[in-house]
């Protein structure tokens, strides 16, 4: 039975990145992503402008930025490994205010989604 303590919100934003997958610059292209966060809080209402403003924070680093140009991306800027990385930074942020991430999603078109749920990450 669904209690109070369940409840989840969808939190759902866009970022435009840049990135090629053989690292030449002479390749990169662009993709708007969009990312849903499914998030869970004992709080009666979620604080929107508190989630909202954190994944802004969260993407804003890679907004209109060539990947390929991160640390983290110079071997793999595949979209699914930019979800990985960028899921455990939202997932911390969140919790740092008290929510539980328990799905992110990412994808360049509804057909094509990579999925991360909290049994994934533990």
């Amino acid at each position: 039975m669904l209690t109070l303590q369940e409840k989840s919100y969808k939190l759902r934003t866009f970022v435009a990145i840049l990135h090629s997958f053989d690292g030449n610059e002479e390749n990169k292209h662009v993709h708007t992503i969009e990312i849903n966060c499914t998030v869970k809080t004992t709080e009666e209402i979620i604080d929107y402008r508190m989630t909202e403003g954190t994944l802004a924070d969260c993407l804003s680093k890679y907004e209109n930025q060539y990947l390929n140009d991160f640390d983290e991306f110079s071997e793999d800027a595949t979209i699914e490994h930019f979800g990985e990385v960028i899921c455990y930074e939202i997932d911390e942020a969140l919790s740092d205010n008290g929510y539980r991430m328990t799905r992110f999603e990412i994808g360049e078109t509804p057909l094509r989604v990579y999925v991360i749920t909290d049994e994934l990450r533990d």
